[in-house]
């Protein structure tokens, strides 16, 4: 931009009749301001950063929690009692957990001297 662009938009804005303390003035004002908004926009992006996450909503309207977690108890008592039942049920073989003799390892040791 040229001085004479410069000086329109100065008779324009009423600017070029202040004094230069007032043009500093100003200037510091509208820094000021900037710094302002800046500072707010800051301000508002870390908040949305600790925003917590929502709660999922309860799909039948408000059940206390006690009976909630009488509920989970029982189930887990009924699952336990069901697993229990299976594992005896089931037949153990227990060659399974029987090693023989061809895989078993033995390491060699150095003889003493």
């Amino acid at each position: 931009m040229s001085d004479i662009d410069q000086i329109d938009l100065q008779l324009e804005n009423g600017e070029y009749f202040l004094n230069e303390q007032k043009k500093s003035k100003k200037q510091w004002q509208e820094r000021q301001e900037k710094q302002a908004e800046k500072t707010a926009e800051n301000k508002r992006k870390r908040e949305e950063a600790f925003k917590p996450p929502e709660e999922p909503k309860m799909q039948d309207g408000g059940k206390n929690e006690k009976d909630d977690i009488a509920a989970i108890a029982t189930s887990l008592k009924n699952k336990a009692k069901e697993f229990g039942k299976s594992k005896s049920a089931d037949k153990i073989d227990a060659e399974m957990f029987i090693a023989t003799a061809g895989n078993h390892y033995v390491p060699e040791r150095p003889e003493a001297a």
